[in-house]
């Protein structure tokens, strides 16, 4: 009985050639992308008449750079999803914005919570809700997590963070280079700066109305001095 020959049966088969590139599209369209931002990922070739399958790994930019990026999570749940009533799954996606919101600002509460009770257990002051974390502090709770401010401004279309435009969001900006608790820092330093130049400034204009009040005072003198005594009643001696 003759053997099977494995190796002929293998050689038609390669795993690159059951997989090929494609381009999908987000929510957010622009004079340049009227689809939506194109991302390209490696996909499964479909077989003959069935749906386009989802992309195998993560989704790339296609032509387009932005200073930030979704994690990769809040892509996938949308990326591939037939819509209703179709027969090929779709090469539009949303980026899952809100969810991504409402799990950082989760993550930024407890975070705060911890702080709190490590503080009050510490004998220390307490922070507020969106101070900046002392190094004592964050040496015990860590760094804190990542501003929900960025998707919110993504959802909003800015068109920096979407790479549209070159023009910086410095407030984002800043919130990327070094997080919130650096970006509250900044604003804190500014506000405190713009008080000081106002305390100086009444100060200054204090310092003006003491000098103008003293010029107009009438000047004393001995001589003056000595024509008021001169005016006073003398008191009759006794004898």
């Amino acid at each position: 009985m003759a053997s099977k020959n494995y190796g002929a049966q293998k050689a038609g088969w390669s795993q690159a050639d059951q997989r090929s590139y494609a381009i999908f599209y987000d929510q957010h369209k622009s004079a340049k992308f009227p689809q939506g931002r194109p991302w390209w990922a490696v996909v499964e070739r479909a077989a003959e008449g069935a749906a386009m399958p989802g992309p195998v790994g993560e989704l790339q930019p296609q032509g387009w750079d932005a200073p930030w990026l979704p994690p990769a999570e809040y892509i996938a749940r949308s990326v591939g999803k037939a819509t209703p009533g179709s027969v090929m799954d779709t090469r539009n996606f949303r980026i899952d914005y809100v969810s991504m919101i409402a799990d950082r600002k989760t993550a930024l509460r407890e975070y705060y919570d911890r702080a709190v009770l490590e503080a009050i257990g510490q004998g220390w002051e307490a922070p507020n809700y969106g101070d900046p974390i002392t190094f004592r502090l964050r040496a015990i709770v860590g760094a804190p997590p990542q501003s929900p401010k960025i998707p919110e401004a993504a959802m909003a279309e800015d068109p920096w963070i979407l790479g549209f435009s070159p023009v910086e969001n410095e407030t984002l900006a800043r919130l990327l280079a070094h997080g919130r608790e650096e970006v509250a820092t900044a604003v804190q330093s500014e506000a405190k700066v713009d008080k000081v130049a106002e305390l100086q400034a009444q100060m200054a204009a204090q310092a003006v109305q003491i000098q103008q009040l003293m010029d107009r005072a009438p000047k004393i003198d001995g001589r003056s001095k000595a024509a008021r005594a001169a005016k006073k009643p003398q008191t009759a001696s006794a004898g």
